[in-house]
């Protein structure tokens, strides 16, 4: 008893001291955690920008519009594609023009040894018809005259070889710019097939949904915006079965487990209200930016009902229902103070403060559960009363 008194002395504030107290009562105790999150159809075909490609939106059909198969949904332009197929068309056409050249001289050089080789068989059959002369000529000069005929022979005989291998070059030189063309047209051919995929079509009968440009934004894509390798630029979604991307920092992470249960609000529906549960939570985070330390995680809910059907891509309010324990003593977790490592509370008794002992239950930045100490109909102090 004295040291009961002594504690309700020394913990009693000044007569007239008002702070803002809290009533004890019994009521129902949930953690609810308030977070935002985005409507995505269960499963979609997702139409991506191009491998190897990095362009500039031109052209974007609208967010709910009915397409066909077939029906362009996004055009797409790559400068860089672009100047490449300029570069190859250019290259081509310099490659033809040498090739044409090279058929020309080598035709020329052909006829010139063409025309040697006839001029050669030509004199040869004249020395054949001088040969009867020879009977009449004095030894030394049919000596003379048949190392002519030898050195005529020996001439065609390299003009025919030189042909030959003329030929040869000629044909080596043609398929090594054969082979150079017939790269370019490949390369060529590869650049347009980029262009041509550029223009991004509908796989199939639905309705388009513009894709967001990053994961944890709002923000869909628009004209003008740039695009790379793989993103998803448009989406046709089943609308059949849809569920709710959250993205949440670390903080709110740790406390999500899978099975929670969530209801849904909508932005742009006040009155339509849906309810699922937490079915996946990634558990590597990502950052917004490269070298931020913030990280989010990324986490689907299920939409098991709702009141009325809703489209991919709608701002939703979620609240997920971390505990729910009925019938106890809940208190604002900023009326509990660290006291000598122990929990204490401050009772409010005829304008003076009690400093009192408490344990502690489940419990939230918001709310906490009083497991003893406390007993409905008192009061507590929201803030630390001033000790005497």
């Amino acid at each position: 008893m004295i040291t009961l008194g002594w504690c309700l002395l020394a913990c009693s504030s000044d007569k007239g001291e008002r702070l803002p107290l809290y009533a004890i009562e019994r009521v129902d105790y949930e953690d609810v955690l308030g977070i935002e999150g985005f409507t995505e159809p269960v499963n979609a075909v997702n139409i991506n920008c191009p491998p190897e490609v990095s362009g500039a939106i031109v052209s974007l059909v609208e967010t709910g519009t009915m397409v066909k198969k077939g029906d362009v949904v996004c055009v797409l332009e790559d400068a860089e594609i672009e100047s490449r197929i300029e570069q190859w068309e250019l290259d081509l056409e310099s490659t033809y023009a040498e090739m044409d050249k090279l058929e020309a001289t080598h035709q020329l050089e052909y006829a010139l040894l063409e025309a040697q080789v006839q001029n050669n068989e030509a004199e040869a059959l004249l020395a054949d018809y001088d040969s009867l002369q020879m009977l009449y000529l004095s030894p030394k000069e049919r000596r003379i005259r048949k190392l002519q005929q030898e050195r005529a022979g020996i001439e065609r005989a390299q003009l025919l070889k030189k042909l030959d291998v003329t030929g040869v070059v000629h044909e080596t030189d043609v398929m090594r710019l054969k082979k150079r063309i017939e790269w370019m047209e490949r390369q060529l051919e590869k650049e347009c097939k980029k262009k041509e995929s550029l223009t991004l079509r509908a796989p199939n009968d639905g309705i388009v949904v513009r894709a967001r440009r990053h994961h944890w934004s709002k923000d869909t894509w628009n004209i003008g915006d740039n695009v790379w390798n793989g993103r998803t630029v448009v989406t046709i979604p089943d609308i059949a079965r849809m569920k709710v991307l959250i993205y949440a920092q670390e903080t709110e992470y740790k406390r999500l487990h899978e099975g929670d249960s969530v209801s849904y609000t909508f932005d742009a529906m006040p009155d339509n209200r849906a309810w699922g549960r937490i079915t996946k939570l990634s558990p590597v985070g990502q950052t917004r930016t490269e070298g931020s330390a913030v990280k989010t995680f990324e986490i689907e809910a299920s939409v098991d009902s709702m009141l009325v059907p809703i489209d991919p891509g709608m701002s939703v309010q979620c609240r997920v229902y971390l505990h729910h324990i009925p019938d106890t003593i809940v208190i604002p977790t900023i009326s509990v103070f660290d006291k000598d490592s122990v929990k204490v509370v401050y009772v409010e008794r005829g304008g003076k403060y009690e400093e009192r002992l408490v344990t502690l239950g489940e419990g939230s930045p918001r709310s906490t559960i009083v497991v003893s100490g406390l007993k409905p109909g008192e009061r507590i102090s929201l803030m630390r009363p001033k000790e005497n």
